[in-house]
């Protein structure tokens, strides 16, 4: 079995994370914890990922959205014990304007979010869709230990 693994330098946890395009989003209402899987793009000139938001809506993904203060998001590539890589953003979400979204955020959600199915996303009048920034306080990145050749990201 692998160790926990070595620290990753600042700047190669930033380009992993941006990189990626999708993870986990760790939400909060008091005590109780919900994550969710979420696509994102990343804006690394003003430290925000930027995050739509297609929900019911009476959901609980909408209820933790809007109750939750700080907030991870976690990415990660796995392949063995020994070579894997993981980023780990904290922060706080805040609603983006639509001048916003028309601006910029749509443009850095659309060029660098994974898996993103705008007509399939969208369909259903019962479907509620928002913008968010999450505005990324901290970021740290940890990696295996075994040899990597380079900083190039899948």
């Amino acid at each position: 079995m692998g160790d926990i693994g070595e620290d990753m330098a600042e700047q190669m946890a930033e380009q992993f994370f941006a990189s990626r395009g999708h993870g986990v989003l760790s939400l909060a209402d008091e005590n109780t914890g919900y994550g969710i899987p979420i696509s994102y793009g990343y804006d690394p000139t003003t430290s925000r990922c930027v995050i739509q938001l297609v929900s019911e809506p009476e959901s609980q993904k909408r209820s933790f959205f809007e109750t939750s203060e700080t907030v991870t998001l976690t990415t990660y590539d796995y392949d063995s014990n020994d070579n894997w890589q993981s980023a780990i953003a904290t922060g706080s979400l805040v609603s983006l304007s639509d001048e916003e979204v028309a601006t910029w955020a749509a443009a850095v959600y659309f060029n660098q979010a994974a898996q993103t199915d705008t007509p399939v996303r969208q369909e259903g009048s019962d479907r509620e869709i928002s913008w968010h920034a999450f505005e990324v306080d901290s970021l740290t990145g940890r990696q295996g230990t075994e040899e990597r050749g380079s900083t190039t990201f899948k």
